[in-house]
């Protein structure tokens, strides 16, 4: 391996707002299966990778990297400013915008649903249950606030020993 590849990789790896954003996200997500299971008493592996639901891993993700941030280069910093920032769109965006469109997803479906019962001809493709909207896109607010709340301590974390 170069040198020059080397020396990125380490750069990576040494980058604790980075890593602790990273950790945040792939932390929240994994920990969506077990929670679905206690919802539901169904292993559901495919919560790893599906958008939604319990944690929200966006908002563990950007909450770690501000805090790491925070630590990492202090609360004056304008890279912190425009971390600030980002996670406030980021967090406002999972559990604002993003639910609200699966909210409409749901009720497009339904009424695709009713249409094609009605016996109405649509194009085969727009009735088919593979062709369905994704309906969990977004968060509820306590979603946002328990992935929040997961960065927040990583990033801690992360900013103190990494």
């Amino acid at each position: 391996m170069s040198e020059h590849i080397q020396n990125f990789l380490i750069g990576l790896w040494q980058n604790a707002p980075l890593m602790a954003a990273i950790s945040a996200i792939v932390f929240a997500q994994v920990l969506k299966v077990p929670i679905e299971y206690l919802q539901h008493r169904e292993w559901n592996l495919h919560k790893v990778v599906d958008a939604g639901g319990m944690p929200s891993a966006h908002a563990a993700g950007v909450a770690a990297l501000t805090t790491t941030l925070a630590c990492v280069v202090g609360p004056s910093s304008p890279v912190f400013a425009t971390a600030v920032v980002f996670t406030a769109i980021v967090m406002y965006d999972a559990g604002g915008i993003r639910r609200h469109a699966g909210e409409h997803a749901v009720l497009l479906n339904r009424l695709a649903m009713e249409i094609a019962r009605s016996g109405i001809y649509l194009e085969p493709s727009a009735t088919s249950e593979g062709e369905r909207l994704k309906e969990i896109l977004g968060h509820e607010p306590r979603e946002v606030l328990v992935g929040a709340a997961i960065g927040v301590i990583i990033g801690i974390v992360f900013g103190k020993w990494w």
